[in-house]
């Protein structure tokens, strides 16, 4: 075997292990040995370099599994070894969020502008002049950045750095990564807001073992994301699961993207809001993208019994139904993850949910995937983008 080869084993070996750290927590040397199927010679290697290079260290209170003989002591990350930098652009709005070597979000703050009017040359300057202000109020992470994580709605190039095409900007085939590595000399991990999500919820303990289930996000948009034998699936050019944007109808309402009848025209906040103010007296918006207030005041409007409130979540849960029940059809995933912003009307969505899927499948194919709804108590793009920048950290 080639001296190079050796050392790429030897680091891909590192970033699991610290990566295994990172989701698990502290971990005795043998856990890791089981977790990682690395031989106990190599985890003794591999963290003894970590522990004196500050990486990792050995947690003060030893336990033991029996209670007799030596205790196992454990080993976890240095959460204060590295830093990693999240931005998250959204229409009008900029997401900056400061992630620990653990991938805890230590730091944030909101940026609002109008992104629709930004081109190339004043997108660069805006991302890298708000994100140095950013860490100048963290000079000790920015001493510490190692690498910086990029989530942004719509199709994306991960490969090539590029946004293809977002709601967020008004032009297309963007270079999202090359300034900012210039300007912080660190690598850019540049993803699509809702893999970012997924990247997330698939380094949560119940689903790491999940190898095969489907993310769906409702609420600014709709987005989806794969996957697949325990691997996020991008497909060839890097826009695999666009599900807001395959079709319930051709003939259907307008969509962000321009199109007629994507299923996030009927489902995202704004289409709701949209179509809610043609039935009810509501205040204007941001026709883009409603508060989360508006958002909140219409979704109580339907559960205090407005009719056509309700009937608007009631026909939103459909079309995510027949939605679905297309995945369950091309994929047929262990579990199916509804999650984002939108969940806090889950409650009205869920039974026509199922009526979509019941209406749209055969019937030998209903109930054998689960659907589930995963909880937005935190914004889990910025945890997913966090991640995805220290993913490859050694």
């Amino acid at each position: 075997m080639k001296k190079s080869d050796t050392e790429q084993i030897r680091a891909a070996n590192r970033v699991d292990i610290i990566n295994t750290l990172r989701v698990f927590g502290p971990l005795a040397r043998v856990d890791i040995g089981q977790r990682t199927r690395l031989s106990p010679a190599t985890v003794t290697a591999i963290t003894s370099d970590l522990v004196a290079e500050g990486v990792i260290r050995e947690v003060q209170k030893p336990v033991s599994a029996t209670g007799r003989g030596r205790p196992r002591v454990l080993i976890g990350l240095n959460p204060d070894h590295a830093s990693a930098l999240g931005i998250k652009l959204s229409i009008n709005e900029i997401r900056l969020m400061l992630g620990d070597l653990q991938g805890n979000i230590v730091a944030e703050t909101v940026v609002t502008a109008d992104t629709q009017s930004l081109d190339q040359a004043s997108l660069n300057d805006l991302l890298v002049d708000q994100a140095s202000r950013f860490l100048e109020d963290y000079p000790d992470h920015a001493r510490r950045l190692v690498s910086l994580g990029v989530a942004i709605q719509g199709i994306v190039d991960a490969h090539r750095g590029y946004s293809v095409w977002s709601p967020a900007l008004s032009i297309k085939n963007v270079n999202m990564t090359a300034a900012l590595e210039a300007a912080f000399e660190c690598p850019v991990e540049l993803a699509n807001d809702t893999n970012c999500i997924a990247h997330a919820i698939h380094k949560h303990p119940e689903y790491l073992q999940k190898p095969d289930f489907a993310v769906i996000m409702i609420g600014y948009g709709v987005g989806g994301s794969l996957i697949l034998n325990g691997d996020l699936y991008s497909g060839h050019n890097g826009a695999a699961a666009e599900f807001g944007h395959t079709k319930y109808t051709p003939t259907g309402p307008t969509c962000a993207c321009g199109k007629a009848g994507c299923i996030e025209a009927y489902v995202a906040d704004y289409a709701l809001y949209r179509d809610a103010r043609a039935l009810i007296d509501l205040p204007e918006t941001d026709r883009r993208h409603p508060s989360e207030d508006e958002m909140r005041h219409l979704t109580q409007l339907a559960r205090d019994g407005s009719t056509p409130a309700r009937e608007l979540f009631d026909r939103a849960g459909r079309v995510l139904g027949f939605g679905i029940a297309n995945v369950l059809a091309l994929i047929s995933p262990e579990r199916v993850v509804v999650t984002g912003p939108g969940v806090r009307a889950y409650d009205l969505l869920e039974d026509s949910i199922q009526a979509g899927i019941q209406e749209a499948l055969i019937p030998e194919l209903v109930g054998r995937t689960e659907i589930q709804s995963y909880p937005w108590s935190e914004d889990m793009t910025g945890k997913g983008v966090i991640a995805l920048a220290l993913g490859h950290f050694r």
